[in-house]
């Protein structure tokens, strides 16, 4: 079977590759300014970034694993944190490992924590826009105490704001750990699935719009071009959302994918067929473990 493992490795083996042509395609370009080294440059970190994304997907694909990692094998999952080429990517994701099953009334009350805290952070904000000269930390927390840990001493007041939008982040994903749950995902998958028909309903429009225009002179087609590109990314970016969400909870996916009528095209709901292009994959806890331990045990000869 192919495991998480194995797409990191070979992921972290194409960028190492890359990275390395680049810095030659890099110290020709400055010695010789050629444009074709410039196109091969720019081909490259395209490449590269596409890459970087595909890793991403693939640690969502395999989450049941990559909380695998974390339970059983901590100190491999470290060491994958600690690598220059997939490090950033696998600490992207791991945020996701802190996911703790609440319930309703559980996940109601850390959620509406978690906006006060964020509230305050906003607050916070706006007043530390408005400081003249360095800022004294303990003042600050002890007037937005959403603050306590993530800033000590005097401060300029960039680095202050930079910690603040950090503080943010974190409350942003404590969040979708809580939205995430059994009781509430409904929410954020009613929001998008809302959003990805709106943008449906652009897209066709628009490429109605442009194939209207075609014939109609260059500034019109170009435009409609432009509209319809626009309107497939936006309903691209809903689709990607979505996908994340499912791929956050494999067991609500799985759940949703053996409702009733689920064979029945004609009577799924929106939802239902949009689930069925998402699949992540499976893996039987202990067949994992022990192609791990072969794996390990390969590597260490």
């Amino acid at each position: 079977m192919k495991l998480l493992i194995d797409c990191l490795e070979e992921g972290s083996a194409y960028l190492r590759d890359r990275k390395e042509l680049l810095i030659k395609l890099e110290a020709q370009y400055r010695r010789v300014a050629d444009n074709d080294i410039k196109t091969e440059i720019a081909e490259i970190k395209r490449g590269m970034a596409k890459k970087k994304a595909e890793m991403k997907e693939e640690i969502l694909l395999h989450l049941e694993e990559f909380r695998y990692l974390k339970s059983y094998f901590p100190g491999l999952l470290e060491v994958l944190l600690e690598d220059p080429l997939v490090g950033k990517i696998v600490s992207d994701k791991s945020w996701l490992l802190h996911f703790k099953p609440l319930t309703k009334e559980q996940a109601g009350i850390t959620l509406a924590q978690i906006r006060a805290q964020r509230v305050q952070l906003r607050e916070a904000r706006k007043f530390v826009i408005k400081w003249a000269g360095r800022v004294k930390s303990k003042t600050l927390v002890q007037k937005y105490p959403a603050l306590k840990g993530h800033i000590q001493g005097d401060l300029d007041r960039d680095d202050v704001l930079e910690a603040i939008k950090k503080a943010d982040l974190g409350l942003r994903r404590q969040g979708w750990l809580v939205l995430i749950n059994d009781s509430l995902i409904g929410l954020p998958l009613g929001k998008f699935m809302h959003k990805l028909a709106e943008a449906r309903h652009s897209e066709a429009k628009a490429l109605e719009d442009h194939l209207r225009s075609q014939g109609k002179g260059t500034f019109a087609e170009v435009n409609s071009l432009r509209n319809a590109q626009r309107a497939q990314k936006k309903r691209e970016h809903y689709e990607a959302v979505l996908r994340q969400i499912l791929l956050a909870n494999p067991s609500y996916l799985r759940e949703l994918k053996k409702k009733k009528h689920w064979l029945a095209r004609e009577k799924k709901d929106p939802l239902q067929r949009f689930a069925e292009t998402v699949t992540p994959h499976s893996v039987r806890e202990k067949a994992w473990m022990n192609e791990m331990k072969k794996r390990l045990a390969a590597d260490d000869r």
